[in-house]
């Protein structure tokens, strides 16, 4: 009875001895996978979602040659349509050219601005484009606003507050009704022109990420048009201002 006793113990025993072992044979490969994964996507900068590797070096995203950005291992439509944009500011007589670009949260972006010869004085023009490599797809303005928690209200009001708003006494005329203004006028009516430039801006705004905060760009003058005459009209120098941070 003893011996049978004994024996057991001694297969109890060696069956908890045995789970214990593998338990930890088991952790050790998750914890050596794991360890594994984060070390190849830091060393490598890759990531991967349902078999589709992402990777986070621009490198593999963008080429510059002379004036042209480039784009690769990404949908052919969205390359085409990006070298179309391109083409046709690159008919003006570019002076000069810097890109911004990077990678933020899987979103590839990049901005072109390019400085154009003009007659009266030299202009800048701008080319944004925002691409989610997780889905392969151009990001709009409303998913970039969206994904700060932004909407074009606010940035509307924001214009208008530190842009458009008068600050003397001088007078104006409404660049749609034609109507005289006085600055008291025109201030006091600031919900209809906030309006205005609202429904103007997802037609002019172009919007791009850097260090990972989210900016818009929108040329003063376009703003004006929807607002009042100015003696700088043909000012087409941009409004550049964070709209929040990623």
């Amino acid at each position: 009875m003893k011996k049978k006793n004994k024996k057991m113990n001694t297969y109890k025993y060696d069956n908890k001895r045995f789970i214990l072992v593998f338990t930890m044979m088991f952790c050790l490969v998750i914890s050596m996978s794991t360890y594994w994964m984060y070390a190849y996507k830091h060393k490598y900068g890759k990531n991967y979602f349902d078999n589709k590797i992402i990777s986070y070096k621009v490198s593999d995203y963008v080429d510059t040659d002379g004036n042209y950005v480039y784009l690769k291992n990404i949908d052919k439509e969205i390359i085409n349509t990006f070298i179309n944009e391109q083409k046709e500011v690159l008919k003006n007589n570019v002076i000069d050219i810097s890109v911004t670009k990077g990678i933020y949260k899987d979103i590839l972006s990049i901005k072109i601005s390019y400085v154009l010869y003009g007659e009266l004085s030299n202009y800048e023009d701008v080319i944004t484009i925002n691409i989610d490599l997780k889905n392969n797809k151009v990001l709009s303005n409303d998913d970039m606003i969206d994904m700060v928690k932004g909407s074009y209200k606010d940035i509307a009001t924001d214009i208008f507050n530190e842009y458009i708003k008068i600050n003397n006494n001088r007078k104006v005329v409404d660049a749609i009704t034609e109507e005289k203004l006085s600055s008291s006028e025109f201030n006091n009516n600031s919900e209809k022109y906030i309006i205005r430039i609202r429904e103007k801006l997802p037609d002019i705004m172009n919007i791009y990420i850097e260090n990972n905060e989210v900016y818009y760009l929108v040329r003063k003058y376009e703003i004006n048009k929807v607002c009042y005459y100015t003696n700088t009209d043909i000012n087409m120098g941009y409004i550049n201002k964070k709209i929040g941070k990623l």
